[in-house]
């Protein structure tokens, strides 16, 4: 496979995930089918290898500014370390067309989101230490390992709102915090993959470095560019994106 081509998608992909603030997997996952060629399951196991690379540059940039939380982040990743076991069992059991029906539905479901969703807001504050609250961190993490190994995505698209208007975290927090546990989730998610044989994990650091260097760049357009025009615009390419896999999952045998 080009190293040039993709490294081109790498970066490509990075700059999406800037620009409209996702971990890039729902982006890369269907770039690497469609243009690349690869087989569903092998493309959702070296996305997860690209993006262990990215969340842990988005991670240190986050740290950095003091906007992950420790103790969520480590229960997120307690509870995202079973649900990465689970995924990834289930993965070798589904189809490429079960999973192709189902990355679509998250991509309509996450669309659906960005289009009709108003930017979120902090929901107050909540004690992170209570019993109750320490169980709905594990139980965050437990959703967002499996849909990690079962789907290909880093698991951000769902876990940002899931602090933001769940827990009271303010939208840099959830990010930051989002970005640290999905790094040791994505890496196991594509261990184990690899065990199958999955995971190209060539391709993954070629894709992943590409998406460090692309990542800064969307940002500063998306500091430039109208946040609800951009969640509009990737909103349709995610539509267009899951109509298209819906289309090649029809003409995949069961």
């Amino acid at each position: 496979m080009s190293i040039p081509r993709l490294a081109a998608a790498g970066l490509a992909v990075g700059v999406l995930s800037g620009l409209l603030g996702i971990g890039g997997g729902v982006v890369l996952v269907p770039v690497l089918v469609s243009l690349f060629a690869m087989a569903q399951k092998r493309a959702q196991a070296t996305s997860l290898a690209a993006i262990t690379l990215t969340a842990l540059a988005g991670a240190v940039s986050y740290g950095i500014a003091g906007d992950v939380v420790i103790v969520p982040a480590l229960l997120v990743v307690a509870g995202g370390l079973v649900g990465t076991f689970l995924g990834a069992e289930l993965l070798h059991r589904l189809s490429d067309r079960a999973l192709k029906i189902a990355f679509a539905a998250v991509m309509v479901a996450v669309a659906v989101r960005m289009a009709l969703a108003p930017p979120v807001e902090g929901a107050g504050e909540i004690a992170h230490l209570e019993p109750v609250v320490l169980l709905g961190y594990v139980g965050a993490g437990l959703l967002m390992g499996l849909l990690s190994a079962l789907i290909g995505i880093g698991g951000g698209i769902v876990m940002v709102p899931l602090l933001v208007l769940g827990f009271g975290f303010t939208p840099q927090e959830a990010q930051g915090t989002s970005l640290a546990a999905m790094v040791p989730i994505s890496l196991l998610g594509a261990w184990r993959h690899a065990r199958r044989g999955y995971t190209d994990w060539r391709s993954g650091a070629v894709l992943g470095l590409g998406g460090v260097v692309g990542a800064p760049l969307g940002t500063l357009v998306a500091q430039a560019a109208p946040g609800e025009w951009l969640q509009r615009l990737f909103a349709v390419l995610l539509l267009v994106t899951a109509v298209q896999l819906v289309l090649k999952a029809r003409r995949t045998p069961s």
